[in-house]
């Protein structure tokens, strides 16, 4: 009973990334399909010119990725994510690697999806009135403002483990 009381409020100890114990193809497989999500909503909210509610339909995304399989894999689905967590943990190398080349597969899976679905794709270039050196100082400061939340939330040491005061029962929510 104390345990399904738990899981209903989310501090199951079956859900904490420490206690998780998933062989590794449920890992990666986890990485792909929240990676394979991703690119496909990103992908079809610019072929579809979804306009303002792209940004909701893929935070949302996201969102929903995050909370599913985060407990299976960590939920990275971006390699520089996996990066950050290499040079966290440089013993698992082979691990991280193995990530990377999971959700590089997954996101060119993807475009061949939404190719699939919409007969056409689109180059990723800078927008009118920018160049590509605006645009890389722009992906490299949100890519740096993912990487620091992740790290500093899912990479956090007794993250959401009842022994840590700071942190005990925070699972971090936000939209």
């Amino acid at each position: 009973l104390k345990q399904a009381r738990l899981a209903v409020s989310g501090h199951s100890q079956l859900t904490t990334p420490s206690s998780l114990m998933a062989s590794a193809t449920e890992r990666y497989l986890s990485e792909a399909l929240g990676t394979y999500l991703l690119v496909f909503t990103v992908g079809c909210n610019v072929l579809s010119g979804s306009g303002a509610f792209a940004a909701l339909s893929i935070a949302s995304v996201l969102m929903v990725s995050i909370y599913a399989l985060g407990g299976v894999s960590g939920a990275h689905l971006n390699p520089a994510v996996s990066f950050a967590f290499l040079l966290k943990n440089p013993e698992n190398a082979v691990e991280m690697g193995i990530y990377a080349a999971v959700q590089i597969g997954a996101g060119i899976l993807a475009a061949f999806s939404y190719f699939g679905l919409f007969g056409r794709t689109f180059n990723l270039a800078p927008g009118a009135g920018f160049n590509i050196y605006q645009a890389c100082a722009v992906e490299l400061i949100y890519t740096f403002l993912l990487v620091f939340v992740v790290l500093n939330t899912a990479g956090t040491k007794g993250y959401g483990k009842a022994g840590d005061e700071a942190k005990s029962g925070n699972e971090f929510y936000g939209l």
